[in-house]
């Protein structure tokens, strides 16, 4: 059955090669994709930015609603919108754990790495455990481009612990890892994340599948 899908794609490509202007879209569309909605994001999300606009306008001191709408704005690629949402929450509940998390990924989304850190930093002081780790890779992330690679390493490190189930991490780790020269560290990442991927149930190995790509050719190349 598995080989069909190569014939699926040796058609798809000569249906390409034939019509360059598909090619062209496809390439322009890859390019677009980390600016652009996911579709399906913006058809679930559209009555309930309504519901949670109403809610906020009828009690302005609803933390909740405005922690929802800001995550919602997150999936839709607008981080400006969400931080407003955040930052006016957060006068409310400055040591709300979840509300400091969100704070420093709109930041970081916004262009702002360092100021992503202190309130990433803040909310795991808080819950070292909230969102299974989220934080952790965030924060990663701002270090990562910041180029402090030997902290970022640290993050990810503390990241794999809390979420043992993440081959993303480990992934992400090998990478830190052979830009710092470590380049057996790298490897046994690596091998981490191939052992992590045999332990998963199957419905969790769906939303991971680009990582253990990652991983496993990773893994080919040594």
């Amino acid at each position: 059955m598995g080989y069909w899908l190569y014939y699926l794609g040796f058609m798809a490509l000569t249906f390409a090669l034939q019509r360059p202007w598909v090619m062209v879209g496809v390439l322009v569309f890859i390019a677009l994709r980390p600016f652009i909605p996911d579709p399906i994001v913006l058809a679930r999300t559209w009555g309930k930015i309504r519901a949670l606009d109403a809610q906020i306008a009828a009690n302005p001191a609803n933390i909740t609603a405005r922690r929802d709408l800001a995550i919602i704005w997150l999936e839709r690629l607008r981080p400006g919108r969400a931080l407003e949402l955040l930052d006016e929450a957060r006068r409310r509940a400055p040591d709300d754990a979840e509300l400091l998390y969100l704070t420093g990924l709109a930041r970081m989304r916004c262009g702002d790495p360092e100021g992503a850190l202190a309130p990433l930093v803040r909310a795991v002081e808080l819950e070292p455990r909230l969102r299974y780790g989220d934080p952790y890779l965030a924060a990663a992330e701002a270090l990562l481009l910041l180029g402090r690679l030997e902290e970022a390493e640290d993050a990810l490190e503390r990241f794999t612990r809390t979420n043992s189930s993440a081959i993303q991490g480990h992934v992400l780790l090998s990478d830190v890892r052979r830009k710092l020269g470590d380049a057996e560290g790298a490897k046994t990442a690596i091998r981490e994340a191939l052992d992590t991927w045999k332990t998963l149930p199957r419905y969790r190995r769906r939303s991971q599948v680009q990582w253990w790509v990652r991983a496993w050719v990773k893994h080919i190349l040594g």
